[in-house]
């Protein structure tokens, strides 16, 4: 008994410890004003950040009585504008009147608390210190690191615009601005991490957004409490109304023109910092079918398109469940003419149809997986391995049947269709518990776990709002607008002078 004691002390111990470890406390700057010590100063600053080594001190000389003592961070902040800016301006100053001048050109504000200061210089500033006096200044010497512009890989369309986001928020800002040029276009920031203090903006139109949606958004962005906050998937978690669905509830998108339609279309963007993807939000079920050039190109073939992407999901969901029920119970629907064909291809398998399904889908997984991770010209390989090598090998070895590998292909190119990769990635989830069902149950299992898929859909919300509109609720005008793609001409002249709620004709 004691031993089982002392077991239970020492787990419970080691699990305590460990939730120690995990926690990390947010840095706790205690507030210190700007002293007239000097020497008080530097070692604030110097202790506050614990002695780090890329922290750089510089003593300047000017006309002015006393030693400017110059702060920054050489990793964060750009030295060529402290050499042309500050540097060879200060030799000549000799007046606290032509200083402030000049520091105002600089873009600099004057603080009386060093500790507000110190977390100015964490963002890449810097901090001047005069010695006499009871200020400081904070100099924009921020170096900024960016890649150029390009189109998304992720994202590429046959007409439109070729630019996408990169990893800084302020020049993605700029390409929506760039497009939706209009008073109304509003922009709120917002700082989410107490550790890495990730700038974050939230951006829609006045007038089109619905304004509860927007005050709901900003409920939960206040609510965030987390360490670090690098990218939007971890923000999606946080804004989502049900983080179980298998379903995304947000599109994330790379592209600008794709944002601005849907800024225009009522919807809200997030956006963070040292990110290229923007958040969309709320949406529809029907907006992950719908691509950037169903607008650019005929609307006939717009119409044809979108029409292609859903019957590719629907195909990539139950394709493999209804080979299973086929041939485990129901091969009388089996044409006469294929009977024979299906008996030579299936008979001589060990395996029961759902093993035989789940060891392709998997391999497929793996593949994909690897063609991912591997650089581009090994994962080209991998994948004419797999396709070929693979996908010959286990046919001639009895392994696998060649109607599987059939199925399995289709699978997969009716998966890629989708435009957007979360719905992709749901769509390779939701065929795993319809081909278990079919298994069991055969057609019976398929529309049981359909119905299933359908009921959850009816009952989820995107931030509140009804996801499987125009479905549920039902609204014909919104049917007809959700699937069809209308000509502009017809837009222009039915659009109505005043929208309400952030509801549009353009979905």
């Amino acid at each position: 008994m004691g031993l089982f004691k002392a077991f239970k002390h020492t787990k419970n111990s080691a699990k305590k410890g460990q939730k120690q470890e995990q926690l990390v406390e947010p840095p706790d700057i205690p507030t210190f004003p700007v002293s007239f010590d000097m020497n008080k100063n530097r070692r604030y600053i110097k202790e506050t950040l614990y002695y780090t080594e890329d922290l750089v001190e510089k003593s300047l000389r000017t006309e002015l009585p006393g030693t400017c003592h110059l702060f920054y961070i050489e990793t964060m902040s750009d030295t060529d504008k402290l050499n042309s800016y500050l540097y060879q301006k200060l030799r000549d100053i000799d007046s606290e009147v032509k200083l402030e001048r000049m520091l105002q050109d600089m873009d600099s504000a004057k603080m009386v608390h060093l500790s507000d200061a110190v977390s100015e210089l964490l963002s890449g500033k810097s901090i001047l210190l005069l010695e006499g006096k009871g200020h400081c200044y904070i100099l924009s010497t921020n170096s900024v690191v960016k890649r150029d512009i390009g189109e998304p890989d992720n994202e590429q369309v046959i007409r439109g615009s070729h630019s996408g986001f990169i990893e800084n928020i302020g020049v993605n800002i700029q390409l929506i601005r760039n497009l939706i040029s209009h008073p109304t276009l509003q922009v709120n920031y917002t700082t989410l991490g107490e550790l890495s203090q990730t700038k974050t903006a939230m951006m829609y139109m006045e007038g089109r957004a619905d304004p509860e949606v927007v005050d709901e958004i900003q409920r939960r962005l206040k609510k965030i409490k987390v360490d670090q906050l690098l990218n939007n998937g971890v923000l999606e978690e946080y804004l989502e109304d049900n983080i179980y669905s298998l379903f995304p509830q947000f599109i994330s998108t790379e592209r600008a023109d794709r944002a601005a339609l849907n800024l225009l279309d009522g919807r809200i963007l997030i956006l963070t910092d040292g990110d290229p993807t923007v958040l969309v939000l709320p949406v529809t079920f029907f907006s992950f079918f719908q691509s950037t050039d169903d607008y650019n190109s005929r609307w006939a073939a717009g119409n044809f398109f979108r029409l292609i992407r859903v019957i590719s999901f629907l195909l990539a969901v139950t394709l493999p469940g209804i080979y299973i029920a086929i041939i485990s119970f129901h091969f009388e629907i089996i044409p006469f003419g294929m009977t024979y064909v299906i008996k030579d291809a299936v008979e001589h398998i060990p395996y029961p149809p759902l093993v035989e399904a789940m060891i392709m889908e998997l391999t497929l997984e793996l593949i994909r997986e690897a063609g991912i991770r591997l650089p581009t010209p090994i994962g080209q390989t991998i994948g004419i391995v797999g396709g070929l090598v693979i996908g010959d090998a286990v046919v001639n070895a009895g392994f696998i049947s060649s109607i599987m590998i059939i199925v399995v292909a289709l699978t997969a190119i009716s998966s890629f269709v989708v435009p957007v990769h979360e719905m992709s990635m749901a769509m390779r989830l939701l065929r795993y518990p319809i081909m278990i069902m079919a298994s069991m149950l055969g057609f019976l299992g398929i529309v049981f776990c359909l119905s299933l898929y359908l009921i959850h859909l009816c009952k989820l919300t995107s931030i509140g709002q009804p996801f499987f509109y125009p479905f549920a609720p039902l609204n014909a005008k919104g049917l007809l607008n959700r699937f069809i793609r209308l000509p502009h001409t017809v837009y222009v002249e039915n659009s109505p002078k005043k929208k309400g709620k952030g509801q549009s004709q353009k979905s």
